[in-house]
C-alpha cells in the first residue's frame, strides 16, 4: 500500500477507535506518515512533541523507539506502598492528560518483554494502575523479518489487536513529499529520470542501499556543495551505495552539458534545446544521454527560479515555461512547475502559471 493510501486507511482506523500498525521496509517513510496523521488529527491545534499533558489548545505527539527500552521504562519499577501493597513508579514518559497520538516505533525490534507491556496498552489502555487518557490514541510502526533490521516476528496478540497496514514505496508519493520538503532538485530530477533508484534492497548486503531516507540524507549532503573529487563512490556511496552513487554522479556530470541558462532567460523561444554537445562524442547511447541532459536542464531551470530575487523570479519563471514548452514531453513542464511553485508560492498568482495549468489540466494536478 502506497504511503498516501496507508495514511487514509490509518486515519479511519484511528477514528474508529483502534490502532493501526504500519509494517514495511527500512527508510520508506512510516514514521513520517505517522506524524502526518498527527497533524490531521490535531484539526488546527498546535502539535507539540514529547508533551505528556498537552493543554486544551495543543495536540501531543510522543515518539517512543521501543528497541531502546526495557520493560520497566514503560511498565514502571515495582515498589511496596505503605501497606505493603505493590505499586509501580512510572518514568513520566507516557501521557497523563490532554489528547494526542502515541507512536510505538521500531516495534518489531523491541524485546518480547517490552512488546508484552505495549500489548497491554493496546488492548486494555492501561499498565497496572496507569491509565492511558481517553484523548490519546496509539499507532505502531515496524519492519518485516525479511528486511534484515533486527526484527522479530510480531506476536499474535499484537496482530490481533492492531489493524496491520502493509507500507510500500511509492515514486509519486515520494516526489510529492520531496518537492514540498526541500529535497535538492538534482536528487528529485535524478529519481524522476531513474525511478528504479528510489528503493533497492538486497538482504544479503550489509552496505548502504538506496531508499527514500538515504536519498534524503544525500540531499542534505549535496546542499553543502561538496567538491567533485570526493563525490560518487567516495561521498555519495556512504548513503546509497556504490552503484547508485556512480549513476547519480554521472547525472550531475550532465549538468555541464546543458544549454546556456542565461540564453534561455534572454531568448527562450530560440535558445538551444538539449542535444548532448561534447558528451555525445564520448558516449554512444545518444538518446539516453539527451534524456539525461534534458532532466538536468529542468533541474537547472528549477534551481534558477527558486533562487531568483523577487525582482527577477517572475521573468525567470515565464522564460523557463516558454522554453520548456518547446520540449517533447509536457510532463517535464508539470514537474518543473510543481517544484518551483512549492518553493515560490507567489508564482501561482501569475498569468503564466494559470495559463499553463489550464493547458495541462488533463495531465496532472498542479
Amino acid at each position: 500500500m502506497r504511503p498516501s493510501e496507508a495514511l487514509q486507511v490509518a486515519l479511519h482506523v484511528l477514528r474508529g477507535g483502534n490502532s493501526p500498525f504500519f509494517i514495511g521496509s527500512v527508510g520508506v517513510g512510516k514514521s513520517y506518515v505517522a506524524y502526518g496523521l498527527c497533524n490531521i488529527l490535531a484539526n488546527g491545534l498546535e502539535v507539540v512533541r514529547d508533551e505528556i499533558n498537552p493543554s486544551d489548545s495543543q495536540y501531543g505527539f510522543i515518539d517512543i523507539r521501543l528497541s531502546l527500552l526495557e520493560s520497566i521504562d514503560l511498565g514502571g519499577l515495582p515498589f511496596l506502598g505503605k501497606n505493603n501493597e505493590q505499586k509501580r513508579a512510572f518514568l513520566g514518559n507516557l501521557p497523563t492528560g490532554g489528547k494526542g497520538l502515541l507512536l510505538f516505533d521500531e516495534y518489531s525490534q523491541a524485546h518480547t518483554s517490552v512488546q508484552a507491556v505495549c500489548g497491554q496498552l493496546l488492548y486494555e489502555r492501561r499498565i497496572g494502575e496507569y491509565l492511558l487518557p481517553d484523548g490519546w490514541q496509539i499507532i505502531c510502526c515496524g519492519n518485516r523479518q525479511t528486511d534484515r533490521a533486527g526484527s522479530n516476528k510480531l506476536p499474535t496478540h499484537v496482530v490481533g489487536r492492531c489493524s496491520i497496514i502493509d507500507f510500500d514505496v511509492s515514486l509519486e508519493d515520494w516526489i510529492e513529499w520531496a518537492i514540498n520538503n526541500g529535497v535538492h532538485p538534482q536528487v528529485i530530477g535524478f529519481i524522476k529520470m531513474m525511478p528504479q533508484g528510489l528503493w533497492e534492497f538486497d538482504s544479503k548486503l550489509a552496505t548502504p542501499q538506496a531508499n527514500p531516507r538515504s536519498w534524503t540524507r544525500l540531499s542534505d549532503t549535496l546542499k553543502t556543495d561538496p567538491p567533485k573529487a570526493i563525490r560518487n563512490t567516495t561521498l555519495f556511496a556512504t548513503d546509497v551505495g556504490e552503484h547508485w552513487a556512480l549513476e547519480f554522479d554521472n547525472f550531475l556530470f550532465l549538468s555541464d552539458e546543458i544549454p546556456s541558462i542565461d540564453e534561455i532567460m534572454k531568448n527562450p523561444e530560440k535558445a538551444e534545446l538539449p542535444s548532448g554537445g561534447s558528451y555525445h562524442k564520448k558516449k554512444k547511447s545518444g538518446d539516453v544521454n539527451v534524456g539525461g541532459i534534458t532532466y538536468a536542464t529542468i533541474v537547472a531551470l528549477t534551481t534558477t527560479v527558486n533562487n531568483a530575487t523577487k525582482a527577477k523570479v517572475f521573468k525567470y519563471f515565464e522564460s523557463s515555461l516558454t522554453y520548456i514548452q518547446r520540449l517533447p514531453s509536457p510532463e517535464l513542464g508539470v514537474f518543473f512547475v510543481r517544484q518551483t511553485t512549492a518553493q515560490r508560492p507567489e508564482l501561482k498568482e501569475t498569468k503564466s502559471f494559470i495559463s499553463y495549468k489550464v493547458k495541462n489540466s488533463d495531465i496532472e494536478t498542479l
